[in-house]
């Protein structure tokens, strides 16, 4: 059992594990290299070219809707065009097909720059799930 004293006892302790480390980690140099024989390598040593990953799918409106839109609405818009609100039964933004619906008429009450942007590249992305609601 080690008795570490100090800091400087442990910098050396954790300096000495990270030398023995990279020394077990790293090949031989090329000067050691030379006087030996090449030898072939065993297939499993090379190597093998990962499968290419599977593109992640784009995120559907609602999750969209729920990460970055929803929460600016409940900030915004909260009590009216929430559920209980007097607004809901026309204009419910609970729901994406709502903002899909208004477009950039949604700008009005949403003013900050940044909000906006959110609200602009959601707009511009092309819709997934249902359609809109009816006029």
């Amino acid at each position: 059992m080690i008795l570490l004293r100090s800091r400087r006892d442990v910098v050396r302790a954790a300096l000495f594990g990270v030398v023995a480390l990279a020394t077990a980690a790293c090949p031989p140099l090329e000067s050691s290299r030379r006087a030996e024989a090449p030898a072939a390598a065993p297939p499993s040593a090379f190597p093998v070219a990962a499968a290419p990953a599977a593109p992640t799918p784009a995120p559907t409106d609602e999750e969209v809707f729920a990460t970055s839109l929803r929460p600016v609405l409940e900030a915004k818009c909260q009590p009216c065009h929430f559920e209980g609100g007097k607004m809901y039964a026309k204009l419910p933004f609970d729901r994406p097909e709502t903002l899909r619906f208004l477009g950039p008429k949604l700008f009005t009450r949403i003013t900050d720059p940044l909000d906006r942007a959110i609200f602009q590249a959601f707009l511009d992305r092309p819709p997934t799930g249902a359609a809109p609601p009816p006029r």
